[in-house]
């Protein structure tokens, strides 16, 4: 799917800034993503699936020359954060914006859910 630059963009103009963005390569994530970079906000995609932030990346240098990078964590994995946070302060030098896009949804009615699931839903 082929991004556009948004008319009067250029108002917003965040060349020089990155964002890391978890759950970037696809919904929400994707399309936040893809607003900031269509202001010239570089970009660092977080997700569990690689090969889907990997295209998601690709997508977003391709549509709007920006720097896009995808990286591999789990969320709900605190050595595995720090460990992307180090590695994206390595790769653009710093983080300007977080969006923490990552969700997930376990079907069904709430008063069906365990407690785990619950609980796995609010930590992601």
């Amino acid at each position: 799917m082929a991004h556009t630059r948004l008319p009067g963009i250029e108002q917003f103009n965040m060349k020089g800034r990155t964002a890391m963005i978890t759950g970037g390569s696809k919904g929400l994530g994707l399309a936040m993503a893809a607003g900031l970079a269509s202001a010239g906000c570089s970009t660092a995609l977080v997700n569990r699936n690689l090969e889907e932030g990997i295209s998601a990346a690709e997508e977003l240098n391709k549509d709007f020359g920006v720097k896009a990078k995808a990286y591999s964590a789990d969320v709900t994995n605190l050595k595995q954060v720090e460990a992307v946070v180090k590695e994206i302060e390595n790769d653009f030098g710093k983080i300007d914006i977080l969006i923490n896009s990552a969700g997930i949804n376990i079907r069904g009615a709430i008063d069906e859910l365990s407690p785990e699931d619950f609980n796995q839903v609010m930590k992601v």
